[in-house]
């Protein structure tokens, strides 16, 4: 759900001796508000959400509408349906900003390809993909099926409209992908979701489980995501099958898929790997550990120092992983390395999710997080103002951080530091420096 977990949630999950208490944290969280925020907020990096120029209000409309469906978990074919055959007024229906995020036929074309069918059509724009079936004839004839479309803030259809084939320098014939030529485009749009959404299309379910397995696992059966062909082959097959099959018969719930991967034995692997497996990074021997997004570091931040960020004109307390626009305002979630949505973000384990040097440094040397750890507001200054024992705020601030108290070796290493205080003031400082270890450290910046 995009957090970590509260002192008490820890607490209590850790005291609880039932055997199936993982299953019943599982399905507790995912019928939370804030599974819905984070499955939202990671549809919208696909879906490109982000403001206009002097215009929020479209990508706010679309965000509420996207999060309508996350909340209700509507089935994700239906939901596909909607945004490829809805047009209309975008301030006022969410789906109409769906072809916004394209600039014209051919780009909305390859938009379309890699998120619905996780195929890279674009390699065959100037020439059949070299790698895989496609032809020009099913790049340009996808982009004729979206010529008609006049997109502004009001997403209409023109009655003509064509793109021109560069190989025969005529208007290029609209076409489903691999499959027939259509005898007009007025009517391609919907024909193309009826296609699509086909239980028996080869390529929609495949490209969403995927898609959702490399968001709870680090990696995808197929890397990249959008990139699935013959020659690129999953490591799994017979797996992505059959998450595909069970996703398509469960009438497209993302709810259902994450379920099933969250309860898996393989999510639940440790991140330590042996000396036999630690070069693996595909078969998934031992868990990836990546980089924390930078809205979902923002918030840890946030709930272990108990210091808001101000986003924008949001309201302060806003997390940032419900901020409906990329482009609000924060110089915390450009520093954390935040994707701007100008492209579909999906890379999990790169310098772009990392952050690269600008994020280590400033959590290293920078205000944003020594700001918040000497702040008069943060939960350190409420324990020390309270007189809580030594060794209790330690255990508190490594609950907080790493939901597991301290190990007897860092337990001992801060009892030994401690013993060289002679104020309160030195006393907070070696707190302060405790907190700011932590918070700097890769157990909490990453995802194990």
């Amino acid at each position: 759900i995009g957090r970590l977990p509260t002192e008490a949630e820890s607490l209590s999950y850790l005291k609880d001796g039932r055997s199936g208490k993982r299953l019943v944290l599982i399905d507790r969280l995912l019928k939370s508000a804030e599974a819905s925020d984070y499955w939202t907020f990671q549809f919208a990096k696909l879906l490109r959400i982000r403001s206009r120029p002097q215009d929020t209000l479209g990508a706010q409309t679309y965000h509420g509408w996207l999060r309508q469906q996350i909340q209700q978990d509507a089935s994700y074919a239906q939901m596909a349906r909607t945004m490829l055959t809805t047009t209309g007024d975008s301030h006022k229906i969410g789906p109409a900003n769906f072809y916004r995020s394209a600039g014209d036929p051919r780009a909305r074309a390859e938009f379309v390809s890699e998120l619905f069918m996780g195929v890279r059509l674009r390699c065959a724009n100037c020439h059949n993909h070299p790698l895989d079936q496609w032809t020009q004839d099913d790049y340009h004839g996808l982009s004729a099926i979206f010529a008609p479309l006049q997109v502004g803030r009001v997403v209409s259809v023109k009655e003509h409209a064509e793109v021109t084939h560069p190989r025969t320098g005529e208007a290029a014939v609209p076409r489903i992908p691999g499959t027939r030529f259509l005898e007009s485009a007025q009517a391609g749009r919907e024909l193309l979701a009826d296609w699509l959404t086909d239980r028996q299309n080869p390529y929609f379910a495949p490209a969403a489980v995927n898609r959702l397995w490399k968001n709870m696992m680090g990696r995808g059966l197929v890397e990249p995501t959008d990139d699935m062909r013959s020659t690129n082959p999953a490591t799994h097959p017979k797996l992505l099958k059959e998450l595909a099959r069970q996703f398509s018969e469960h009438d497209y719930s993302w709810r259902y898929v994450v379920r099933t991967i969250a309860s898996s034995q393989t999510y639940a692997r440790s991140a330590q790997p042996l000396p036999a497996n630690r070069a693996d990074d595909r078969f998934y021997s031992h868990a990836l550990v990546r980089p924390l997004e930078a809205e979902v570091l923002s918030d840890a931040l946030v709930d272990v120092t108990g210091v808001p960020h101000q986003y924008g004109d949001f309201p302060l307390g806003t997390r940032a992983v419900t901020l409906f626009d990329s482009l609000t305002p924060s110089a915390e979630l450009d520093i954390l390395g935040r994707c701007s949505r100008e492209e579909s973000c999906e890379v999990s384990s790169s310098s772009r999710a990392a952050g690269g040097l600008t994020r280590k440094l400033h959590l290293m040397n920078g205000r944003l997080v020594n700001s918040k750890i000497r702040s008069k507001k943060s939960h350190l200054s409420k324990f020390l103002d309270s007189q809580l024992p030594y060794d209790q705020i330690v255990s508190k601030l490594y609950l907080s951080c790493f939901s597991r108290y301290p190990t007897e070796p860092e337990r001992e290493y801060w009892q030994q530091q401690e013993k060289q205080v002679q104020t309160g003031q030195q006393r907070r400082e070696l707190l302060e420096d405790l907190f700011w270890s932590l918070l700097a450290c890769r157990e909490f910046t990453t995802n194990h």
